[in-house]
């Protein structure tokens, strides 16, 4: 296929996007595993990391069971200065807590996330259920800071196409989902001052300073497709996420929705998920107990085209993880720049992994990197 041809399925693609009166992006975990390695592991994910990663991995011929993933993340720097606060509140010392949540948000943002899921991925299908949360407060001061929060809900049904030739794998993959979004204003947030002053200081109860919020609602359809090529241990592949049609979002009090439990479902805000590329890189070699594995994965490879390597340094994640005795993995890698360890645990049917992550949030590389700690436990089979 010419550069010509290339560039018109993109367009056709993307069109959509392009023309979309206001994009937001779509809610994906803080998983452990995969930010331990810098973020790595979506375009050659397999199992039920594939339902956040790259559909072709549905193909591969190991099928896997989830009966229940769950993920959190803290968004919060380990420092020493930050348990010893963390300390003081348990404790029942709450004399600094509003200077610390101020440095908190200032220095690194503050805030947390979850996600849960059940599902099938693999030997060509891939059916799953998740949903993930996610909420951050980020602000130069206390008075002005936001508070972002991000709910999504997601069934995928998924289809791969795994063959071979000659001495090369295949494998081709695409998906379907419905999902449900409720989150903030995606432009102004919520006033994160008034609440946690309301609560810390003003002692009301929560329920009645959050009641009085807006949230936005509303349902939409995704598309997501990719592809990766296998010769020997080494991999190469890319993949598109979040292609979608307009979706439709209502404005609500979330006291309202608590008190009638109906969520907003038919509005008139347009808003579309924001399309995601990512290509990628990889090497994994099995031997016996010993399995090294390597990553190399760039979101929007295309503008390498347009910028050149000028804009690839925000956009690379890079990761490693070595597997000793098949039950316990070690991992590191580059997010973005930034510094990511990982550990892993497999026993029996569960799964138990952690990670410390930064992630760059500025608008170039080394703005400002966001650090959080995420840990991780699944039941597979």
């Amino acid at each position: 296929m010419n550069k010509k041809a290339i560039m018109l399925v993109l367009i056709v693609a993307l069109g959509g996007a392009i023309f979309a009166q206001t994009q937001v992006n779509s809610v994906s975990p803080k998983d452990a595993s995969s930010m331990g390695m810098g973020g790595t592991f979506k375009v050659f994910s397999t199992g039920y990391d594939t339902f956040f990663g790259n559909p072709a991995g549905f193909g591969s011929k190991k099928g896997e069971l989830t009966i229940a993933d769950i993920n959190t993340w803290v968004y919060v720097k380990p420092t020493q200065e930050n348990i010893q606060a963390a300390q003081d509140i348990i404790s029942g010392d709450d004399s600094g807590m509003m200077s610390t949540i101020e440095r908190l948000v200032i220095e690194n943002g503050f805030g947390a996330g979850a996600s849960i899921g059940l599902g099938w991925a693999g030997k060509g299908f891939g059916l799953g259920l998740t949903m993930v949360t996610d909420e951050i407060a980020t602000g130069t001061s206390l008075l002005g800071a936001k508070l972002v929060s991000q709910t999504q809900a997601n069934v995928t049904v998924g289809l791969a196409f795994p063959f071979r030739l000659g001495p090369v794998d295949f494998s081709v993959g695409a998906d379907a989902r419905a999902f449900y979004k409720l989150n903030s204003d995606p432009a102004s947030g919520w006033p994160f001052n008034t609440i946690i002053t309301d609560i810390v200081v003003n002692n009301k109860d929560p329920m009645e300073t959050i009641e009085t919020l807006d949230v936005l609602g509303g349902y939409g359809f995704a598309l997501d497709a990719g592809a990766t090529i296998g010769l020997g241990p080494f991999m190469v592949g890319a993949m598109m996420r979040d292609l979608g049609l307009e979706m439709n979002m209502e404005k609500a009090k979330v006291g309202d929705v608590l008190n009638s439990g109906e969520i907003p479902m038919d509005g008139t805000i347009v808003y579309q998920l924001k399309p995601i590329i990512t290509a990628g890189l990889g090497f994994k070699l099995d031997l016996g107990l010993i399995a090294p594995s390597a990553y190399v994965e760039a979101d929007d490879p295309i503008a390498l085209i347009s910028e050149g390597f000028d804009s690839i340094w925000g956009n690379l994640h890079a990761g490693a993880e070595l597997r000793l005795l098949r039950f316990l993995a070690l991992r590191a890698g580059l997010n973005q720049g930034y510094l990511s360890l990982g550990v892993g645990m497999n026993i029996l049917f569960l799964k138990v992994d952690a990670a410390l992550f930064t992630e760059e949030i500025g608008v170039n590389p080394g703005d400002f990197g966001r650090t959080g700690v995420a840990i991780q436990a699944a039941v597979r089979f």
